[in-house]
């Protein structure tokens, strides 16, 4: 035999492998392609873990979910890869996972790879999801010459109850359909309005100049439509995320009269002593020196009172240069930072310098807080503090307040082991902590937001 026929001996049977793992890995998805529902599992504990599969423009892709990280984040698009040994990958929120497929039982069972002890995966399909219980409208909104972009939840059923949801600092337009936060809620029969910030998504305007009453009358805006909305809401209130929080309460300030309020991890301070309690705590737990204490303190000061000279952007510059050497640059964020000696005045504090002292003061209607045990960007202790004094001359009863154990500022919880009495113990996944659902659900019910039939 020639070299060049078995050259060619050799590549037909590399093409007739190469077809039928590819012909393999088709029937493999034929029997993926669907739903699954399952857990990873570590030691004695497990995390719920569902999966849609499907394929998109020939692409194989999972849809996943693990509901005990919402509601901030939880819902993943990702690719799977089928090899010719019929293992099964993709990676998950917690690693990638390799996986193998009895087809006759419908059952997926692997392992997360490269973990100590091994994070076993099991699912098992399930049947199709039944008919959606909710719709989601697109919306525009008109607050002058801004157009805000969004969407409004509403359940089947009928809703009487109303929520707005305001972001944190930043300029992402974040997902206004597949919210879950409004996933949530609309499940419970609340309808939920969700909009990208000015500037961000499909919404114009400048995020990056607007000041916290510019985000107010866009929130306002959108309590006017709920208010003309012909679902007739009898209730409209409003939930805040961190910095949110004093964009709710500063949209009450200037006339959005809201019927609740629901800050997670929201200020009570104003934004100054805000600032100057997270650096205090920041410190502690980066575990900086004195140095750096005095060199943030400073810093801080700056933000909030230096004018726009030239000599104190250089003084911020050799701040800014100190902070690497002495860690705390960590500490800041990109709009803490000026790019200019103008720019000084459009620094982020000074543009939402704000304290909703006035508001909590005189809100008479429900208000729950949430808080995380060790979030140092926003220290529950001083908050809480606020908080009551606040609502203390005779007002007690509207206000609610938790602290969800052990939970930092995107009020989750890490994974690790945990001791019990009787020197038992239990690995614990990492997860948003579950408090922070059953203490909204519970304060809507409550106060009668949520209808009765839910």
């Amino acid at each position: 035999m020639t070299y060049k026929s078995l050259l060619y001996i050799t590549l037909v049977l590399l093409l007739q492998n190469a077809l039928q793992a590819q012909d393999d890995s088709s029937k493999i998805f034929e029997s993926l392609n669907g739903c699954w529902q399952g857990a990873f599992i570590k030691n004695n504990s497990y995390q719920k873990f569902d999966i849609q599969f499907l394929k998109k423009d020939d692409e194989m892709l999972s849809l996943q979910i693990i509901e005990e990280w919402h509601p901030q984040f939880g819902e993943f698009l990702l690719p799977i890869e089928i090899d010719s040994l019929g293992n099964i990958k993709f990676n998950t929120g917690h690693g990638k996972a390799i996986m193998r497929l009895d087809q006759k039982s419908l059952e997926l069972t692997g392992a997360l790879e490269n973990t100590i002890p091994l994070i076993y995966v099991h699912l098992k399909k399930v049947p199709n999801p039944p008919a959606k219980t909710y719709t989601t409208e697109a919306v525009t909104i008109k607050n002058g010459e801004i157009e805000l972009f969004g969407h409004l939840h509403k359940p089947m059923a009928e809703s009487k109850t109303a929520m707005i949801l305001v972001g944190g600092r930043g300029c992402y337009a974040g997902s206004t359909k597949y919210d879950l936060y409004a996933k949530l809620l609309r499940s419970y029969g609340i309808s939920v309005l969700v909009f990208n910030k000015r500037g961000t998504g499909k919404s114009n305007g400048d995020c990056n100049t607007a000041t916290i009453t510019d985000l107010a009358s866009d929130v306002i805006a959108c309590k006017k439509y709920l208010e003309k909305h012909n679902n007739k809401f009898d209730n409209i209130g409003i939930l805040g995320s961190s910095a949110g929080g004093w964009v709710m309460n500063k949209a009450q300030e200037d006339g959005a009269d809201f019927d609740f309020m629901i800050a997670v991890v929201g200020p009570s301070t104003s934004v100054k002593d805000q600032q100057l309690q997270s650096m205090k705590y920041g410190l502690d737990f980066y575990k900086l020196s004195d140095e750096a204490k005095k060199s943030i303190t400073e810093y801080t000061s700056l933000m909030f009172d230096a004018k726009p000279t030239v000599d104190n952007y250089d003084r911020f510059k050799i701040l800014l240069d100190k902070s690497k050497n002495e860690g705390w640059n960590e500490l800041l964020d990109d709009t803490d930072v000026p790019s200019s000696y103008q720019a000084i005045d459009s620094l982020w504090v000074r543009r939402h310098n704000y304290d909703p002292k006035n508001v909590l003061q005189n809100f008479n209607n429900p208000y729950l807080a949430i808080f995380g045990e060790i979030d140092w960007i926003v220290p529950y202790k001083e908050n809480v503090k606020t908080l009551k004094d606040y609502f203390s001359n005779g007002r007690q009863n509207l206000l609610e307040v938790m602290v969800a154990y052990d939970a930092e500022h995107g009020t989750e919880t890490k994974g690790k082991y945990v001791t019990l009495e009787g020197n038992t113990s239990y690995w614990r996944f990492f997860r948003i902590s579950p408090s922070v659902q059953i203490t909204i659900i519970d304060f809507l019910t409550k106060h009668n937001l949520i209808s009765k039939n839910e």
